[in-house]
């Protein structure tokens, strides 16, 4: 339920059932009621007609023209019945043949609606109603049988739950559809943001809703400003390592020009100084651009930047004839940043270049990280130095020749992404072996 589209729809459906189940609710209460009143004052209408034909003889006894009377109440057990009693004595419709309905006693109204049982277990509804003609108290009972109405009502009942669950389910889907092409242009943002992390893209497009307006100029100048700061923290780093290293060669020209004096101990100590201020401005200068694992920069490309180091380092080793071993799985990625991935390959395929006698194995794997293994046939590393390496957290000295430099940048750019840096004896060619794990930010 982390979706929008799950909550929304899950809110709206519960919504349209609720009020769905209050419209049945009220539909069905209130047909009933209209049909039992519809009913009522049809009986009435009955009762006023019974009263007319209602007369009384020489001898005050109630007589009935029967002419006015219509003959559904004198059919049996046809669902119409009347009772009329007057001073004790009761007359009854021919339709109840030789039963009796219950009569409720009126006392302080002159008129009473109720339900009861009747012949056959007729559902009926009865008016009962107290008159005086002809200085007479007459009581008036009519009954009509509801069992027809009630199964018609059953029926409209039926017919309008199937039309309900129709509807609900035809909204339902609209209300899908338009849920969709309401949140379309979210799954748009969400498509652009994968483009962004992986460097497709430099930014999100503007031609949003309104409402997302915000979120979008946000993310925009957010990842502007990162690029910016980036950008800044690599110029600035690097115009600082260039400005060093003017002044250093000045002072190693006056090194050389004055090394033919005595003062031997003192020119020996100024070129130690000169060597490690140079190694901390490399250092310094290749650190500075390493850009972390960012997801607002431009991704090493594999097929179309590999090739072009692995010639550059060739032509810096020309008396060696290097065999490359290179294994790489279709359709791999990587959303390393380029610059970062070119320092660090750039130095471990430099060292594996520097040692190799005749052969460098390259082979990249894809599972739940991207793992890279470089192998040479050169000398190796002894197990005392192995063992040094591959400790967590251990600063390499930078003054050592050949591995110490090159591997502490790549340790640095591998501690930025929170990978690992393996280094071990090669069983394949014989040499040294790095096994580089990075993380497959996906």
């Amino acid at each position: 339920m982390n979706s929008i589209q799950s909550k929304l729809a899950s809110g709206l459906a519960v919504s349209l059932t609720l009020v769905l189940l209050l419209l049945w609710f009220v539909v069905s209460n209130n047909i009933q009621k209209l049909s039992e009143n519809y009913i009522a004052s049809r009986l009435e209408h009955d009762i006023e007609t019974l009263l007319t034909a209602i007369n009384f003889n020489i001898n005050n006894e109630l007589v009935i023209n029967e002419q006015l009377i219509n003959s559904i109440y004198k059919r049996p057990f046809s669902g119409h019945y009347y009772t009329i009693i007057h001073q004790g004595n009761i007359l009854r419709s021919r339709s109840l043949w030789d039963q009796s309905l219950s009569i409720p006693k009126i006392t302080n109204t002159d008129y009473i609606k109720s339900n009861q049982i009747g012949p056959d277990n007729q559902s009926l509804i009865t008016i009962t109603r107290r008159f005086n003609k002809q200085n007479q108290t007459i009581t008036i009972s009519i009954s009509e049988d509801l069992s027809p109405t009630i199964n018609d009502i059953n029926q409209f009942k039926k017919y309008f739950s199937i039309l309900s669950l129709m509807i609900f389910f035809i909204l339902l889907a609209i209300q899908f559809i338009v849920l969709k092409n309401g949140l379309r242009s979210l799954k748009n943002i969400r498509g652009e943001l994968n483009k962004l992390e992986k460097g497709a893209i430099d930014k999100l497009s503007t031609d949003v809703p309104y409402e997302l307006e915000p979120l979008v100029n946000e993310v925009n100048h957010l990842s502007l400003a990162l690029y910016k700061r980036l950008k800044r923290s690599r110029d600035a780093l690097s115009d600082l390592s260039h400005a060093i290293k003017k002044p250093l060669t000045l002072l190693q020209q006056f090194s050389d020009t004055n090394n033919s004096k005595n003062d031997n101990a003192s020119i020996s100590f100024l070129n130690e100084q000169i060597s490690s201020i140079q190694h901390i401005t490399d250092r310094i200068l290749k650190r500075a651009r390493v850009a972390g694992a960012s997801k607002f920069n431009t991704p090493f490309s594999i097929n179309d930047d590999l090739p072009i180091l692995l010639k550059t380092i060739a032509m810096m080793y020309p008396e060696k004839n290097i065999h490359i071993s290179l294994e790489i799985p279709k359709t791999m990625e990587t959303l390393i940043d380029r610059e970062d991935m070119l320092e660090l390959l750039g130095n471990l395929l430099d060292n594996a270049w520097k040692w190799a006698k005749t052969t460098i194995n390259i082979n990249f794997i894809k599972t739940h990280q991207i793992v890279i293994i470089i192998e040479d046939d050169g000398p190796g590393a002894n197990t005392d130095s192995l063992n040094e390496l591959t400790q967590r957290g251990v600063r390499l000295d930078e003054s050592v020749h050949g591995y110490g430099f090159g591997l502490a940048i790549s340790s640095d750019i591998i501690n930025d992404y929170e990978g690992d840096l393996i280094f071990s004896h090669s069983d394949i060619l014989g040499g040294f072996k790095v096994e580089i794990h990075l993380p497959d930010a996906r």
